[in-house]
């Protein structure tokens, strides 16, 4: 999105030169999933404002700051669920960052799996164990030479596209993690 596009979609706090992310709230249980049956602080978040924070996080380029304001009714109004809301959500991202780590260590793995497939498949095929000159033994040769490049194109493949998901994901956590949050009346 371009950066006109970016001001006449969100409001921006001049003070604190950040973006601000609105969220209308008729209770403060619309931030959690309905079917979690928790108390109010224990609750999971919800899914679909998750991805909604997630695409307008998106959007905002990454210099800026970022303000989730949530408004809900003057009556509805708690200080206490407030503080709980966000310390769930503290928890929420903290969570997402972890499982995050938990992607990345288990994407190490997989390369260095792969990678070592690889060495083994290629050293095979160079090595040829089964001098001969029959058909079967060449296609077999050629078809180790091939699984070797297989493996070693899930290593590529780990490190420059799913390592790079996993960094811009990561991103956008650590934004949430750092956004200010902040409740009006309306």
């Amino acid at each position: 999105m371009r950066q006109k596009e970016t001001y006449e979609r969100y409001a921006f706090d001049k003070e604190s030169q950040a973006f601000i992310i609105p969220v209308a709230l008729d209770d403060y249980n619309d931030v959690f999933d309905d079917w979690d049956p928790s108390p109010f602080k224990l609750r999971d978040i919800e899914d679909e404002f998750l991805d909604f924070l997630w695409d307008s996080v998106e959007d905002i380029p990454r210099k800026f700051p970022l303000i989730f304001e949530f408004s809900i009714p003057r009556e509805l109004k708690n200080e206490s669920k407030e503080r709980q809301l966000i310390s769930a959500l503290g928890h929420q991202f903290d969570y997402m960052l972890s499982k995050n780590a938990r992607k990345r260590r288990h994407e190490r793995l997989e390369e260095l799996k792969y990678f070592v497939l690889a060495i083994i498949f290629f050293l095979i095929a160079y090595l040829n164990p089964i001098k001969s000159d029959l058909f079967i033994t060449k296609i077999i040769t050629e078809g180790i030479f091939i699984g070797g490049w297989v493996f070693m194109w899930e290593v590529i493949s780990n490190i420059f596209i799913e390592s790079r998901e996993l960094n811009e994901e990561k991103t956008i956590v650590k934004r949430f993690r750092s956004a200010t949050i902040r409740f009006i009346e309306r």
